[in-house]
């Protein structure tokens, strides 16, 4: 085994969090190493839609939008509540105070910042829910990464010029002129990189391709390859970690801290199935996301909490196993989610952990939609009526009737006429009584504007009929090692692990089991590794 010259702040992962933590440990005066077990960089977040939920952020601000501390802790605490340390008052708070203070700092470092305006919070009732939150990075062109593009996780995504905003537009663009307008937008600023020579990144590509331009700028190592095998520990205090290469495994002596911010389980089975009875083949998460930190940190003591708890999505997967994560198809008029007795559970067009978390104990579930909606909307990126290709690889089945249909699916024919029976007479005027679907504003969002008078709930009465399963998959699991207000891990007892710090989906969520708005998974993840940084400087400063 060899050893490395030391460093001051090992961060392991490349995701935003790290990088941001990274970035931040830079600006603090420390010198950071970055470590990273695949030969990619950008982990899940680089394959993620690349939102970061920030209450009262300073893009808000600028434009003049009502927002407050006051009001983001209020919606924390009404829709997170009570679920233990992890989302404690002074982690919850600690959150919203250093975010702004974040997003500032890496718009001087020259990251491109924008906002979602139309974005409301996932339950924008709620005491202090707004619209408007959720940041995302401007489009950039991706050959400024230089080599390291070469190297950046990639989406199965054309790379387009997308924005969050424009993308509840795209399925309805052959039904309302301003969604069509928003649609050639996109390609229009699309064709402009291209004819310019350029490759446009949106979405996680970019936020992580602006994260790690000014990783680049500032000189902070990044080693691929690398992946963490323990912690070393002496007297109590974490003071390096072992890492493997190439040549074998080498000790990285890091004087002030280590950074753990590697992502979740949600790849490996064996952990997974006894915590959560799924076994991730239906997540699209990184093929990494497999727990290295977590078992590395309970290794050395650590606390893990919420355990159980994971960023459910409802997903289909298409006969070459790709998964579709696609949000509107659910919340579009004129479909419904069913079980095998033919029965609604759920608000389709809620929040999507909502959603998912409803189908684990529902499975197997089924999208079922008319040919009205088929002849209407995208799925996916299949545009409106093409549906042959599906029907004929089995992907879409349909049927005549839907005593026919449920008999192809093995879901009780008499359960299904009767639920879609009471779902038109519900949709005739325009009110879901049973799941209040379209009932606010995010219910709204990738609704069909044109839609009246419930632009989410509409009637499924239209031969033929069609059905494709639906699986309880997850953006990624949340819970992880038990960090405080500092991201600083603990142990069972509450102690802190000195030199240790936590955040992304390696530590238990502030957020808790629930999921309040677009990008509460990223804001968490890059903010408390910022917090992270600035605390260990803190502490090499004393």
């Amino acid at each position: 085994m060899s050893e490395s010259p030391e460093t001051d702040f090992l961060v392991v992962g490349t995701g935003a969090g790290a990088l941001a933590g990274a970035i931040a440990a830079r600006m603090s005066g420390l010198n950071p190493l970055i470590v990273e077990k695949a030969s990619t960089w950008g982990g899940t977040s680089a394959l993620s839609g690349g939102g970061v939920w920030i209450p009262a952020n300073p893009l808000m601000a600028r434009e003049g939008v009502e927002d407050s501390l006051e009001a983001g802790l209020a919606y924390l605490d009404a829709t997170i509540g009570d679920v233990g340390p992890a989302s404690s008052p002074e982690r919850r708070m600690a959150y919203l105070r250093s975010g702004p203070e974040m997003v500032q700092a890496l718009e001087d470092l020259g990251f491109g910042w924008r906002r979602a305006p139309r974005y409301p919070d996932y339950y924008p009732d709620y005491p202090g829910g707004r619209v408007g939150r959720t940041l995302e990075g401007v489009n950039i062109d991706g050959k400024r990464l230089g080599p390291w593009l070469d190297t950046m996780r990639r989406s199965a995504m054309p790379a387009m010029a997308l924005s969050t905003d424009a993308a509840p537009q795209i399925p309805t663009s052959l039904r309302s002129l301003k969604s069509f307008a928003s649609l050639m937008g996109v390609i229009g600023k699309t064709l402009s990189f291209r004819l310019k020579g350029q490759l446009p990144l949106s979405m996680g590509e970019t936020l992580v391709a602006q994260l790690m331009i000014i990783v680049q700028r500032m000189n902070i190592p990044v080693r691929l390859n690398t992946p963490l095998k323990s912690l070393v520990e002496e007297g109590g205090r974490i003071t390096g970690a072992v890492v493997g290469t190439a040549e074998g495994d080498e000790t990285i002596a890091a004087r002030r801290g280590v950074l753990l911010c590697a992502g979740g389980f949600a790849k490996d089975a064996a952990y997974r199935q006894p915590l959560q009875g799924v076994t991730g083949e239906w997540s699209p998460a990184s093929p990494d996301d497999t727990g290295d930190a977590h078992r590395i940190g309970a290794a050395v003591g650590a606390q893990l909490a919420l355990m159980d708890a994971a960023t459910w999505y409802p997903v289909s997967i298409l006969p070459d196993g790709t998964i579709n994560v696609g949000i509107w198809e659910r919340t579009l008029p004129g479909s419904i989610i069913v079980d095998g007795k033919g029965e609604r559970f759920v608000n389709e067009a809620a929040s999507y952990v909502d959603v998912g978390r409803a189908m684990l104990d529902r499975d197997p579930c089924w999208l079922v939609f008319d040919s009205r909606y088929r002849n209407r909307y995208f799925f996916g990126a299949t545009p409106p009526g093409m549906s042959g290709a599906l029907v004929r690889n089995g992907f879409f089945i349909t049927a005549p009737t839907l005593g026919e249909l449920a008999a192809k699916c093995g879901i009780d024919g008499q359960g299904l006429e009767k639920t879609v029976g009471r779902v038109n007479a519900m949709a005739a005027q325009g009110v879901d009584d049973d799941f209040q679907r379209g009932g606010n504003v995010y219910d709204q969002y990738y609704g069909d504007p044109t839609h009246r008078p419930n632009p989410a709930f509409g009637p499924v009465d239209k031969a033929p009929f069609f059905a494709t399963r639906f699986y309880p998959g997850d953006l990624s699991t949340k819970g992880g090692l038990m960090a405080d207000e500092h991201a600083r891990v603990l142990r069972e007892d509450g102690s802190v692990i000195a030199g240790l710090y936590a955040a992304g989906n390696c530590a238990a969520p502030v957020m808790g089991r629930t999921y309040p708005g677009a990008g509460a998974t990223l804001g968490p993840s890059m903010v408390f590794a910022w917090i992270a940084a600035q605390h260990c400087a803190g502490e090499a400063a004393l």
